[in-house]
């Protein structure tokens, strides 16, 4: 499968249909979803599980849907579609090419992977590949040690914060260029942007919202008080709680990074053991794979 998503990949960066490129692009996220999964697990959510979803809501402004008013926005996403797929993509391939070759998440397998010039100019991206690496490493007991469960599951959370913080980086020029006069125009388009999750679409302008897989609680209980120093630290650092709720996560303007990043960390921690996030729609993805999950 590895040498499928990288002919895959090739595709995309030639491919000029923004539309059709945009369903390869939710497949290659399906799929590195998947085999970063067989080396992380499947138990909790890894970022291109996330991404996937992302890549598929794209998709309509990408086809000038659920946008009021067209200044560029629908090109603007489309290239930072395809922005984020091109420079995320690579490197996690690369660490589980050595991955593959160790025949498990080795520290020789992390070292060579980083060594990369991917990574050079790539902190946040290498951070979260250490984290991937360190949540794999408890997995073997972390199925019957609440301690390693929990740890594993906030090494994950972060991991996932990490991609984000990168993935934002790379793409926040194309949102400014996506709502180009800011300000009270920022704050209508805004209005308009919602997430698909498998609950339906999720407004940005409000708080997350405890999802339906879980009963009661807005985060998986391993997640409701976070322990880890780094966690805590993203939480306050983009104004986030580190306890169990959610107040402040609503994005009011999807301009700006430090917004966007409240209310994405607060959607993975509350979406983290959420299954159906490995069940892609059908439609978000090429014809010829309708029907597949």
């Amino acid at each position: 499968m590895a040498q499928n998503t990288r002919e895959l990949l090739d595709v995309i960066l030639v491919h000029e249909d923004p539309v059709a490129r945009n369903r390869l692009i939710t497949q290659c996220y399906r799929d590195i979803a998947d085999q970063l999964a067989l080396v992380v697990g499947r138990r909790d959510l890894n970022w291109f599980a996330f991404g996937a979803w992302a890549s598929g809501t794209a998709g309509a402004a990408i086809r000038g849907e659920s946008i009021p008013v067209d200044f560029g926005t629908s090109r603007n996403v489309a290239a930072g579609n395809l922005a984020i797929i091109a420079d995320v993509a690579p490197a996690a391939m690369r660490w589980l090419d050595e991955v593959e070759l160790d025949g498990g998440p080795t520290t020789d397998a992390l070292e060579r992977a980083l060594a990369d010039p991917l990574f050079e100019r790539a902190s946040k991206l290498a951070d979260a590949i250490r984290c991937y690496h360190d949540a794999a490493l408890l997995l073997p007991d972390a199925a019957t040690d609440p301690v390693r469960d929990k740890l594993a599951a906030e090494l994950i959370l972060l991991g996932n914060i990490r991609m984000g913080e990168h993935e934002q980086t790379v793409v926040d020029g194309f949102i400014d260029a996506a709502m180009p006069f800011g300000g009270p125009f920022g704050l209508i388009t805004t209005r308009f942007i919602a997430i698909e999750t498998p609950d339906g679409d999720i407004d940005v302008c409000r708080d997350v919202l405890a999802p339906a897989y879980l009963t009661d609680e807005l985060f998986p209980a391993v997640l409701l008080e976070l322990e880890h120093d780094e966690l805590r630290a993203a939480c306050d650092a983009f104004g986030q709680s580190r306890g169990a709720e959610s107040s402040a996560s609503n994005a009011l303007r999807w301009e700006d990074y430090d917004d966007r990043m409240g209310f994405i960390l607060t959607f993975f921690r509350a979406y983290q053991r959420d299954a159906r996030f490995f069940d892609v729609p059908a439609r978000y993805l090429p014809e010829l794979l309708d029907g597949a999950g």
